[in-house]
C-alpha cells in the first residue's frame, strides 16, 4: 500500500532476518550451549522477578486493608 501525503512517500522498509544467527539445536557446540543456557537463565530470572512482584503487591494490599 502506497501512501501519498503532499507528494511525500514513506521510505521502503528493509526486511531483516532475525533468525540468521540461530544455529541448529542438534548441533552441539560451546556457543550453542551458551545461548541455550543464557535463555534458560533469563527465563528463570524473569519468573522469579514476577513472583517477587506478585508477593510485594500482595503485601501492599494486606497493609492497605489493615491501615
Amino acid at each position: 500500500m502506497k501512501w501519498k501525503f503532499w507528494g511525500i512517500h514513506p521510505p521502503e522498509k528493509e526486511t531483516i532476518d532475525v533468525m540468521k544467527d540461530d544455529t541448529d539445536p542438534s548441533d552441539v557446540s560451546i556457543e550453542n550451549a551458551y545461548k541455550t543456557r543464557w535463555i534458560w537463565y533469563h527465563t528463570i530470572l524473569a519468573l522469579e522477578i514476577l513472583m517477587t512482584n506478585i508477593l510485594l503487591i500482595a503485601i501492599l494490599i494486606v497493609l492497605s486493608i489493615k491501615l
